[in-house]
């Protein structure tokens, strides 16, 4: 599909963007770390690599299952004169477009610590050779992953044993680097380059950190051994690439067949015909049950869900020991904001691209798009608020917070989740991409600009309304520490005043991206009307 010129400005201005503040951020950082923490550069490059490794196998199991086993081009291949191998190596390089972001970030910070170390000019062309590989390599295990599932699974459980494996794998990873951290940085110690770099030396004799041991002794002139870190790393990542073609190979019409069918039926019995009500139904009502059926057969936002359901579980186990506190109430307050966000992330985003063809329908339907957008908020809400409350309440019960702050706490959080399940729906919808397979190509440049924009401002008003009518409440009993302000009821009725101008503000954004998607969903609908 063309894109319109607009767009590619859009496009163009948030890549350059990024680019200058993020991966100049990252290659900022990585310089200052080789100019003064030489001692640091092992444990840092390594702690590096691992942690892409984690992200993407947090992230990265939908991607891949849309990748190798879902699509209608995939039909035309298996019947096409191609070698399986062939399409393997194919549908390998577009799953691994999808890291492309996190690994930029972290090359960027690995040519950082090249330039701030002076290493030669051989150390750069490496660091690009070993990232390329490392993405290459986690996504195979992936696929190979996936593969043994559907290798060694009966085929009517494949579909949900491979939702259980990739989003249990997912969050085993994200977990376990969790805990090493928490176990690192420990109240009982202070935060020094000690404790930052035993993060990495934990991680110094997995695979994930061989790379960079490699850069390590490339920036100390040690070429042998950069070269037989590289070696080991390459003789690992064929043995890693070729089985998982071999098993890809043995998989593929099993894939197809497990994806791209509907789920296995577990219930035989049928239920009892019921007669229908009298009187008109609830269009949201009959939406939001639609799109429920719908999601329990989406293996892709299954697989999404399931770290985020474990997260309450980690974060307990995580704070159960006194060494390892996460450090105050409002620790807590940003753990809620970036749960919310997340989950409405994962679930609201893709909610109105996900009907896909299903979207005309819709259309035909006596609806307005205003009671789509309305279902789709209905639908995704009361999971959001269920698992961020559980995750909050872990949190504060396990750090020893008060009746009142877990009351605070839990009023924040449906606040948030209220205002960012919104946003959410509303990005998805001012910018949808109804032909993506894969939800993380659903939203629009468009539609992903104002859901960042619109929820990093929606968040930044609501925690800084919330931190004003705590101190306001604290500044009304005479007990609140504001420097050289002394504390009185006028001072905390002005701070309430202003919360509230905070808070309607964080509504108004939600409002207005609202609006915005009930417009362009219009437009949509028009568009379609005239084919």
């Amino acid at each position: 599909m063309k894109r319109s010129p607009v767009r590619l400005a859009l496009l163009a201005a948030f890549g350059l963007v990024a680019a200058v503040f993020i991966g100049g951020g990252a290659f900022t950082l990585g310089a200052t770390a080789g100019m003064f923490l030489a001692a640091a550069r092992d444990p840092l490059l390594a702690g590096g690599f691992t942690a892409l490794s984690v992200l993407m196998f947090v992230v990265g199991f939908p991607t891949v299952i849309a990748a190798f086993f879902v699509g209608r081009d995939l039909l035309q291949l298996v019947v096409a004169p191609i070698r399986a191998g062939e399409i393997f190596a194919a549908r390998l390089i577009v799953a691994m477009s999808a890291n492309l972001l996190i690994s930029a970030i972290l090359l960027a910070g690995v040519l950082g610590i090249g330039a701030g170390s002076g290493a030669p000019p051989a150390y750069f062309v490496l660091a690009v050779l070993l990232i390329f590989i490392q993405v290459l390599v986690v996504t195979a295990f992936q696929a190979s992953l996936m593969s043994v599932v559907l290798r060694w699974v009966p085929a009517r459980l494949a579909r949900d044993v491979a939702a259980a494996v990739a989003g249990l794998a997912g969050a085993g990873f994200y977990l376990a680097w969790n805990l090493s951290l928490r176990q690192s940085f420990s109240s009982r110690r202070r935060p020094d380059l000690a404790s930052l770099t035993s993060v990495a030396h934990r991680v110094d004799g997995l695979p994930s950190a061989w790379p960079g041991h490699a850069l390590s002794a490339g920036v100390a002139g040690n070429w042998p051994a950069a070269a037989a870190w590289t070696l080991l790393t390459l003789a690992l990542g064929g043995l890693i690439v070729g089985a998982a073609a071999l098993l890809y190979e043995r998989t593929l019409l099993a894939g197809l067949g497990a994806f791209g069918g509907g789920q296995a039926l577990w219930r035989t019995a049928r239920r009892s015909g019921s007669t229908a009500g009298g009187g008109a139904g609830s269009p949201a009502r009959a939406i939001a049950r639609k799109d429920w059926l719908a999601f329990r057969r989406d293996i892709r936002r299954l697989s999404r869900l399931l770290p985020a359901v474990l997260f309450p579980i980690g974060y307990g186990l995580a704070l159960s020991q006194p060494s390892r506190n996460l450090g105050g109430f409002w620790t807590d307050v940003f753990l809620a904001g970036f749960m919310s966000m997340f989950l409405s992330t994962t679930l609201a985003t893709p909610s109105i691209p996900g009907e896909r063809r299903g979207f005309q329908l819709l259309r035909m339907a006596p609806l307005t798009m205003w009671q789509v957008i309305r279902a789709k908020v209905i639908l995704t809400l009361p999971p959001v608020l269920a698992l961020t409350v559980a995750f909050i309440t872990v949190v504060a019960l396990v750090s020893g917070r008060g009746a009142a702050e877990i009351l605070q706490l839990g009023a924040l959080v449906i606040w948030l989740g209220a205002g960012f399940v919104a946003i959410g729906v509303s990005a998805g919808g001012i910018d949808p991409r109804f032909e993506a397979t894969d939800e993380r190509r659903a939203v629009g440049l468009v539609g992903t600009l104002a859901g960042l924009g619109g929820g990093l401002g929606f968040g930044m008003l609501s925690i800084g309304a919330f931190a004003l009518f705590v101190f306001g409440a604290e500044a009304v009993g005479g007990t609140a520490h504001l420097g050289p302000m002394p504390s009185s009821p006028v001072l905390g009725g002005l701070m309430w005043a202003a919360g509230v101008v905070l808070a309607a503000g964080g509504a108004a954004i939600v409002g207005l991206l609202l609006w915005i998607a009930n417009v362009r969903l219009r437009g949509y609908d028009e568009a379609i009307a005239s084919t």
